[in-house]
């Protein structure tokens, strides 16, 4: 049997800790100009250094407008690492820098004080509380007494900014928080109107196959992945997701040599420094081995993300759950209960210390 786990809750927002990077870098010069910062291999023409200074004009779901003297350029949304915006609050780079450390909870904080900062900035407002809400989904990972705020505070977002640029990172990331809390009618209801945004329908289709797949529905989970799979060739973070969610449904199928190889393609395809796709990606495979009643193997998947991705803070308390059962399933005890120890420490309130 599948030993029973809490719902992953993934997130586009992961890659907030480049965009961070990014952010700090841009900083040692003062900013005289809003500064978007293109996401690597970003194909935006007219740009310089994989950034476009200018001012904003205006944000929508899938571009903003940014005025470059007399002419302006549009950016599309997925293409934007961040935005720095002239004037900011200091206090928004703080809660990106908390954030990038690890320390949500003061992240959120700091979001929050932001955005009352930036109150007659509607734009810069929008970002902070966005952010907050993506802090506190985050920590809601691993501290599962944050989940309802987090989803309160996500609701609220969506409702109240359906044309904000953050609008699809949000709703994906209420939607894994319904399905953290169990609330499959409300993902359902929440990837609906998920799809109906341009250019979010693949998106939106990995989420629902996700509710699928919760629900016990795998068979059509992976059919609607494999039709995303053949028509989001352009779009690899949409691919990976995919993968590693089909993967998933075919463990839970007792398919583990298919779900074995679609992990290894997803291992391959992503860079070893790529902490979101590696993490994942390695307890899957983890999962597959396991499942598949090859104990050595799995414990070597599930050690790459404790030795190498330890800083993904959703992945690294399932690792070091399952460590701890295999090393036991091994006979090696006092290893077991090093890493028993090691999750009871790094992660107090974590769900995997009550997990079966």
């Amino acid at each position: 049997m599948t030993a029973s786990k809490p719902p992953r809750m993934r997130s586009t927002a992961r890659n907030r800790a480049l965009a961070t990077m990014l952010l700090l870098a841009s900083s040692v010069a003062p900013c005289l100009a809003d500064e978007v910062l293109l996401t690597p291999g970003s194909t935006l023409k007219g740009s310089s250094g994989g950034r476009v200074r200018g001012q904003v004009q205006s944000e929508g779901p899938t571009e903003i407008v940014v005025q470059l003297g007399n002419s302006t350029t549009t950016v599309p949304t997925d293409q934007i690492a961040t935005i720095r915006y002239d004037g900011q609050p200091a206090t928004l780079q703080l809660a990106e820098s908390r954030e990038n450390g690890g320390q949500l909870a003061e992240a959120a904080e700091l979001y929050r004080k932001a955005a009352a900062e930036a109150a007659d900035r509607p734009f810069v407002a929008q970002s902070a509380l966005y952010h907050e809400a993506a802090a506190l989904a985050d920590l809601a990972s691993i501290e599962p007494d944050r989940l309802k705020d987090a989803k309160d505070r996500l609701t609220r977002f969506v409702q109240k900014y359906p044309s904000s640029r953050h609008i699809i990172p949000a709703r994906e990331d209420l939607a894994r928080i319904q399905l953290a809390s169990g609330d499959h009618a409300g993902a359902e209801a929440n990837v609906a109107e998920l799809a109906k945004i341009p250019k979010a329908s693949e998106k939106a289709g990995v989420l629902h196959a996700r509710v699928l797949s919760n629900e016990g529905k795998d068979d059509e989970a992976i059919s609607e992945l494999d039709r995303i799979l053949a028509s989001a060739a352009d779009h690899p973070i949409t691919q990976r997701e995919a993968r590693l969610a089909k993967a998933e449904a075919l463990v839970n199928r007792k398919k583990y040599s298919d779900a074995e190889t679609i992990v290894r393609q997803v291992i391959a395809a992503n860079g070893a420094e790529d902490v979101a796709a590696q993490s994942a990606a390695y307890n899957i495979l983890g999962d597959c081995l396991r499942e598949a009643n090859r104990p050595k193997d799995a414990l070597i998947a599930y050690l790459h993300t404790d030795l190498l991705y330890a800083k993904d803070k959703q992945e690294h308390p399932r690792a070091l759950y399952q460590i701890a059962k295999l090393f036991r399933v091994l006979k090696q005890d006092g290893k077991a209960d090093e890493y028993s120890q090691r999750l009871r420490q790094e992660y107090p309130r974590s769900p995997w210390l009550s997990a079966k």
